[in-house]
């Protein structure tokens, strides 16, 4: 029972310490150039409260927290995936142009809080809620349930 013991205790101090590993708070200047423009064309860097490098299999990704709660994610060349603004609107010129006619078209009382720009699709949260997936031209495809 001891070999037991000693072996789940093994196992569990390797895996919370290769945990430990992967999620690791980095510096602003650790961000790929590209990010860092990014982050300056639509922020003020002053706004940046904490960044995470987290590791993604053989790549490692960026989480950039902002004071306001608004978190933003780059890949490990610094190309923009997604972001959240919780309750705000998302900033001018991050979501394309035919996904914002879309939404002020179709839903003229309501903003875009979340962009998520996916392998296949790019998908929007409005304020309400409301999840609208589109293709990566930025055509409507429908509502996500």
């Amino acid at each position: 029972i001891m070999k037991k013991i000693l072996a789940v205790w093994a196992i569990l101090t390797i895996s919370l310490t290769a945990c430990a590993d992967h999620h690791q708070l980095v510096e602003y200047s650790d961000l790929p150039a590209q990010a860092q423009v990014f982050i300056q064309k639509y922020f003020n860097v002053t706004d940046v409260a904490y960044i995470e490098r987290e590791r993604d299999g053989v790549h490692h990704e960026y989480q950039v927290h902002l004071k306001n709660d608004t978190e933003i994610e780059f890949d490990y060349q610094g190309n923009f995936q997604s972001i959240d603004c919780q309750v705000l609107k998302v900033p001018t010129g991050i979501v394309p142009e035919p996904i914002i006619n879309f939404v002020q078209t179709h839903y003229p009382n309501s903003f875009v809080v979340e962009y998520v720009v996916g392998y296949r699709h790019l998908t929007v949260e409005l304020g309400t809620g409301l999840d609208l997936i589109f293709d990566l031209e930025g055509h409507f495809i429908r509502i996500d349930d």
